[in-house]
């Protein structure tokens, strides 16, 4: 029963190492630059991307 107890842990840590071995760490940053701007996600952020916009043509206006 102890050794049940100690495998599972064991078993899963290794099934965690697989998996972020086997992860394609290059395309997932590829992805994640089409969706960030200067560190603001275009979606959940659009509000804060849009004020800085507005900012931006005031100041070159200006």
């Amino acid at each position: 029963m102890i050794t049940v107890l100690i495998l599972i842990p064991v078993i899963g840590f290794v099934l965690f190492l697989f998996a972020c071995y086997k992860t394609d760490w290059k395309a997932i940053d590829e992805q994640n630059r089409q969706y960030y701007i200067d560190g603001y996600h275009i979606y959940y952020d659009r509000k804060i991307l849009r004020q800085k916009e507005v900012e931006q043509l005031k100041s070159k206006l200006e």
